[in-house]
């Protein structure tokens, strides 16, 4: 009987309200910080994913600037940046300018006469 008692004991205990509450609440409690875990490692994962885009845009570019570093270390190279940027000729080569006809209106140069007695004066300069 005193068996039966201890067991009743526990029982009472175990399915009292307070104890099935206090239970609830410690459940609530680890689901929260688990959902809050699993928040926050979706977030990191959305970060990764970003930083290793960016990682991977950097090793691309990097590439490409390594490729261009390569290239103007040649002499070649380095000439064809210099004429490229700075529009140069080696002694005794011509250059050719290519002009659209559109362009050749509009870039006029400046010491062509526009006024009537300019004109004049250049007509009587270009007689002698």
């Amino acid at each position: 009987m005193k068996e039966f008692q201890e067991r009743l004991f526990w029982r009472r205990i175990f399915f009292s309200k307070f104890t099935i509450i206090f239970l609830t609440g410690i459940l609530i409690f680890f689901v929260y910080s688990a959902a809050k875990v699993y928040l926050r490692s979706r977030e990191a994962a959305k970060v990764n994913e970003m930083v290793q885009k960016e990682i991977n845009d950097l090793m691309a570019k990097k590439a490409e600037l390594e490729a261009s570093v390569n290239r103007l270390q040649t002499k070649t190279g380095a000439e064809e940046e210099v004429r490229n940027k700075f529009m140069v000729q080696k002694p005794g080569e011509k250059a050719v300018i290519i002009v659209d006809e559109g362009e050749k209106q509009e870039n006029l140069p400046a010491n062509i006469p526009s006024g009537f007695f300019s004109k004049i004066r250049q007509f009587i300069k270009n007689l002698f």
